[in-house]
């Protein structure tokens, strides 16, 4: 690894997990069980986000799905009281593995505070229980309850946009390509945080980034768990596959500019572009994979959330 590309509060946090590791305060993830790696994820989100800040409604909810529920979250943010919104569906990352509704509720708080418009955080089925394609299928059927809006919660069905960090951007880009393909529901924009777009790949960013916060050994742990060796080349699994990306919402793509991941932000970004769509790259210079739930220890996961909010803002003005 080099480390003279880093911003100086990703290279502390790099730092520090290094010694911790090296002193054996801290197992890396891809050492543990799924259900250990879910617990220290947890654990390593809750020391690295601000505290949650206040909001004027979170509300716990279920999305049937196939007879039967997931767990989702509707949030309200402070100023907007009971007028209807736009609603920013949020897909959380961990690799399909990890993450919950927990893991990513600091940041969907301050989308709502921040954005004018409500946000639903969904927690779909993870892996190895629920391997690939559950999660996509999960999270398309959630989309559709939410077009439909069969809760009558106070937002408008009808501007409707995406988000999702890392997995949770691959989940929220197959989604996308999906309301086009079935022409409902209409997507009026995706944001993509560092997303992962080409499973399976080896662009040259997963070599030259390789141990920051994301490893090849923890990639491959993700996908064992999530997918079989037969659906690499899934578009599914790989949204960059997919043959038609004509049509499609307008984007923003979010790098973080020391990420494994990297590489292929660049290559979706580029496919979109190539095929008529609207796209904006926005690069996040020394940043770290994961940095959105860093937000105690790095000062670009609050612009990170500015610059969101106000791209999504402005899709449905």
């Amino acid at each position: 690894m080099k480390k003279d590309e880093l911003n100086p509060e990703a290279l502390k946090i790099i730092n520090d997990i290094e010694r911790l590791e090296k002193n054996g305060e801290r197992v890396p993830l891809h050492k543990l069980n799924y259900i250990e790696a879910r617990k220290s994820y947890l654990a390593m989100r809750g020391s690295l986000s601000p505290p949650p800040p206040h909001i004027y409604q979170v509300l716990n909810i279920k999305i049937p799905v196939k007879g039967k529920y997931i767990n989702a979250r509707y949030y309200r943010g402070l100023k907007n009281g009971k007028k209807l919104l736009p609603v920013t569906i949020f897909f959380h990352g961990g690799g399909w593995v990890i993450g919950d509704l927990d893991t990513h509720d600091v940041i969907c708080r301050q989308l709502a505070i921040k954005g004018n418009f409500d946000v639903i955080s969904i927690e779909y089925g993870l892996a190895p229980e629920h391997k690939f394609p559950v999660a996509i299928n999960q999270s398309l059927e959630a989309i559709n309850f939410i077009a439909h809006n069969s809760l009558k919660l106070p937002y408008d069905k009808t501007k409707i946009a995406l988000c999702g960090d890392s997995a949770g951007g691959n989940i929220a880009a197959v989604c996308c390509i999906n309301a086009k393909i079935n022409s409902f529901p209409l997507i009026s924009f995706q944001a993509l945080i560092y997303p992962s777009t080409h499973l399976g790949s080896n662009y040259p960013s997963r070599e030259k980034y390789d141990g920051f916060i994301l490893s090849k050994q923890l990639m491959s742990w993700f996908e064992e768990k999530y997918i079989d060796h037969k659906d690499l080349n899934d578009w599914r699994t790989a949204p960059m596959l997919y043959h038609n990306l004509k049509n499609l919402p307008p984007s923003l793509i979010v790098l973080a500019g020391c990420d494994p991941l990297k590489d292929e932000g660049i290559a979706y970004a580029k496919a979109l572009k190539k095929s008529g769509n609207t796209v904006e790259v926005f690069e996040f210079k020394g940043q770290i994979h994961g940095f959105l739930t860093m937000g105690a220890k790095i000062s670009d996961a609050s612009k990170l959330i500015t610059l969101v909010c106000e791209r999504i803002n402005n899709s449905f003005s």
